[in-house]
């Protein structure tokens, strides 16, 4: 059919969707049946330039209002393998097309129009069929092709699109491009209004000091205490000074007077203050209520003499629950005849006053509820006003017609769509100071109302509006209003229902745009967790989609390029998972000795609260959505990974400590005389237990064998975690192997020497001892000289290993290097390569104190413990 004959809001939304790429032929309204579920879709036949495809949209509501509202689900190049079978389905509301092979089957409504509108549907896609048939017959004769490349470049920037709208968050979400858009719409149902009694007071004070004057009498006047008070002074001070200065600072006096005149049934805080020169603004609130005031700024605009701020105003601004308010104190422009001028400073502070920054602020207008307090300096016209003070008249409606504010507002020059309360008190200036009579100076002044209080803004109700006679410090009177003020505030109850109503709605549109990853179980526990034992755990997902989705476990730290702990090994770190299909990911933990170091610096670092928990992996699925996995565990402490120096010092197994208890002790300084001629205890025992067992006829040590997969381990890890004194509990094979494994695991190497210091020293007996005395610290020396004089010893003894074995296998195990090179590389990276060179030098550093008749020890015969 004609698009032109369609819907008009459909029409001008999938045109807006391919307004770049190509040309909408046709459009056809239909659905598809998923098991019970009836899934809306749009049909648009596009074209461009000299190929055709049939696009299908999910839609998520009639008529779509923008291009967000249509999804593209599939997309079919009109070719060779495409046609349309419509007619054994005429009578079943339904037609079926076939891309390469595969059939797919709409539906429609049976009405007239809809069977109209679908004979014409299918006769424009026959019609695009020949086309392509022709164009393919001639670019075949011309040897070119047909391309359909933009259908694959539309997809790409629709998905793109999609990817870049997703709603950020750790948790699930829907993937709907105006959520926001629609949960605006439906304010009315969710925003209610809760009153707030907001008190506005001005006062032109003369430049009267603060300290004998009460203002109780003129900030307690409500019988309920106000929610917010904004409080404006002017002519608090005007000197030559202060104005060439362009004073801002605070006058605390001014501050501190307001908030102990403010009514004495609540607590209040100051909010914030603003002044410049004379005037100033004092914003307090209720205690409680400044927790729900956010994004508050202050702003002043000079106006006045050369700008220097003797007239101008200053503002508040700030956010109460949903609704903003902005509260201006001003002092305009004096004299009778300045009305233009004061009409100027009112228009610059309007166009002027700015809350916030360059990138995000707001004006005056932008606000929901605006209060503007303070000498507005509007006189009144006419010698009426004389002959009214005369007659000591008080029908203040006579004097109305002249009031400039008034007249000046009737002819919308100023305070547009303001609104003032009706005022029933006597002209607030201009009196004689500590009286209550009108001026009596030369000048005479006509009494007037100058000060002023309006307001802009729905839902504002005008309590009271009056002035103050009794305080007569200055030649003005103060003036307060008071107002009830119905604030937005969001209803989190009826927020939520409605949040769940629209992802609901959206339900469909997730359900056809993102992959379906169900993961049975987010939480693995792995129990205690032992040295040098491996624990595994199983992670079965599925895709529960109707789509194919790939997945992988997300690095977490770009520097780092891991996506979990060392200790723990993923069988599956990325895959592909067709629709309905399981997949089982086997997680192993296993802290050996190139991990353990791993696991203690993370148990160090770990909160208390959390130590249990090892790692959290991120199951990421392409343009889906991250499942996030908590690994837990609690592992035991062994000897196995602990420093030299801190095994010395432990005088309990260490299974009994807790990890904070090793840290206490790791800082602990170890004692002079331990340092000289003692080894670690599990040293000693092992080393011991093979100088007492039969070991000339067991190859204890073989080169390149692996050491820490023995069957006998956890029984000898726990006897020397525990201190037992229960016998050896394996051979000496097992002890030999436990002995490596021991040396291997420790998170400072015996011997720490640059690959420099080992090459150089070789085989140099000399040298090497005098490397040894002076690099290695006490305990260090210690444990490799002891070791060397086992291995010699067992060399005597006859055991079945070449001295040159010997020296390779425990070469590697006791010299390593955490030494930077002059290259900034480390040094251990190259000495842990166990290259043939390395090796080599490795081995002749052994054999200088393996090989050498003149080798001697000078320590008594102790080693950390007692031999019994």
């Amino acid at each position: 059919m004609n698009p032109d004959q369609h819907d008009p809001a459909i029409i001008n939304t999938v045109k807006q969707k391919f307004r770049v790429c190509g040309t909408i032929l046709a459009i056809f309204q239909g659905y598809q049946i998923d098991g019970d579920r009836r899934k809306n879709r749009l049909l648009v036949i596009v074209r461009s330039e000299s190929s055709s495809a049939l696009f299908t949209f999910s839609v998520v509501r009639y008529p779509p209002e923008s291009v967000s509202d249509l999804t593209v689900v599939s997309a079919y190049p009109i070719n060779a393998s495409f046609w349309v079978n419509p007619v054994s389905c005429l009578h079943s509301r339904q037609f079926t097309i076939f891309s390469n092979n595969e059939p797919i089957v709409y539906y429609y409504e049976d009405s007239p129009d809809a069977i109209a509108s679908r004979d014409n549907f299918i006769g424009k896609l026959k019609l695009e069929i020949t086309e392509y048939m022709c164009n393919s017959t001639q670019t075949s004769v011309t040897g070119g092709s047909i391309d359909f490349e933009w259908v694959d470049e539309f997809k790409r920037a629709e998905m793109l699109s999609l990817n870049q709208n997703i709603t950020d968050g750790s948790q699930a979400k829907p993937r709907n491009f105006h959520f926001e858009e629609e949960l605006q719409k439906r304010r009315n149902e969710y925003i209610v209004f809760k009153q707030f009694k907001i008190y506005t007071g001005t006062w032109n004070v003369n430049g009267q000091l603060a300290e004998d004057i009460d203002l109780k009498e003129w900030l307690s006047t409500t019988e309920d205490p106000p929610d917010i008070y904004a409080v404006g002074l002017q002519e608090i001070e005007f000197s030559a000074e202060k104005v060439i200065l362009n004073e801002t600072k605070i006058d605390r006096t001014w501050v501190n007077k307001i908030m102990s005149g403010l009514h004495s049934g609540a607590k209040y805080k100051e909010l914030t203050s603003v002044r410049l020169v004379g005037m100033m603004l004092t914003v307090a609130v209720k205690a409680p209520l400044k927790d729900h005031i956010s994004d508050f700024w202050t702003a002043a605009v000079p106006t006045g003499l050369i700008n220097r701020g003797n007239k101008g105003g200053v503002g508040v601004s700030f956010q109460l629950n949903e609704s903003l308010l902005c509260f201006v104190n001003v002092h305009l422009a004096a004299h009778t005849q300045e009305v233009e001028r004061r009409n100027e400073d009112h228009d610059e502070i309007i166009q002027s006053m700015f809350f916030g920054n360059t990138m995000e602020g707001r004006f005056i207008d932008d606000h929901h509820h605006i209060f503007w307090i303070g000498d507005l300096n509007y006189r009144l016209n006419g010698d009426m006003t004389q002959a009214f003070v005369s007659e000591k008249n008080n029908d203040y409606n006579q004097l109305f017609p002249f009031d400039q504010l008034y007249l000046e507002k009737f002819r919308e020059k100023i305070f547009q769509n303001y609104n003032e309360g009706k005022i029933t008190f006597a002209p607030t200036y201009k009196y004689d100071p500590g009286t209550d009579n009108w001026d009596s100076s030369e000048k005479k002044r006509s009494p007037a109302w100058c000060d002023r209080i309006l307001w802009k803004g729905s839902q504002i109700d005008l309590l009271k509006y009056d002035s103050v006679m009794q305080l007569r410090k200055s030649d003005h009177k103060p003036v307060f209003a008071v107002f009830n003020v119905n604030i937005e505030t969001k209803d989190d109850e009826k927020l939520k229902k409605v949040r769940i109503e629209l992802l609901k709605t959206y339900d469909e549109y997730e359900n056809d745009n993102q992959p379906q990853l169900i993961v049975r179980q987010t939480e693995l526990n792995f129990g205690y967790i032992r040295f040098n034992e491996k624990f595994s755990r199983e992670l079965i997902i599925t895709n529960n989609g109707h789509v194919p989705l790939k997945f992988k476990f997300a690095v977490k730290d770009e520097r780092l390029n891991k996506v979990c702990e060392e200790f723990i090994q993923i069988s599956h770190e990325s895959g592909e998972l067709p629709t309905g299909n399981s997949l089982s990911i086997w997680i192993d933990v296993f802290v050996g000795a190139k991990t353990i170091s791993y696991m203690l610096q993370k148990l160090k670092n770990a909160d208390k609260k959390m130590k249990s928990r090892l790692d959290i992996l991120v199951l990421r699925v392409e343009n889906g959505r991250d499942t996030f996995i908590t690994i837990y565990g609690e592992y035991i402490l062994s000897c196995f990974g602990v420093s030299l120096e801190t095994l010395l010092k432990l005088n309990k197994p260490i299974c009994e400590y807790e990890i904070n208890e090793l840290i206490t002790l790791e800082k602990k300084e170890v004692q002079h005389n331990l340092s000289v001629d003692h080894i670690p205890r599990e040293i000693w025992r092992l080393v011991n237990y093979l100088n007492n067992s039969d070991v000339e006829s067991v190859k204890l040590f073989t080169l390149n064998q692996p050491h820490s997969n023995h069957e006998k381990f956890p029984e000898i890890r726990d006897w020397l975690d525990s201190w037992s004194s229960e016998a050896f509990p394996g051979g000496p094979r097992s002890a030999a192997e436990a002995l490596l494994l021991f040396l291997e695991s420790l998170p400072q190497p015996v011997v720490d020497i640059s690959v420099q210091d080992c090459k150089v020293c070789e085989d140099d007996y000399a040298k090497c001892r005098e490397l040894i005395r002076t690099k290695l610290k006490p305990v260090n020396r210690q444990v490799f000289l002891y070791i060397c004089k086992f291995l010699k010893e067992l060399r005597k003894r006859g055991c079945l290993v070449r001295l040159e074995e010997l020296a390779t296998i425990f070469g590697k195990v006791l010299i390593r290097s955490t030494q930077p090179t002059e290259a900034g590389t480390t040094a251990g990276k190259e000495m842990c390569s166990y290259t043939e060179g390395v090796r080599d030098m490795r081995q002749k550093f052994m054999m200088a104190f393996l090989k050498n008749e003149g080798f001697r020890f000078g320590w008594s015969n102790k080693f950390g413990i007692s031999k019994t």
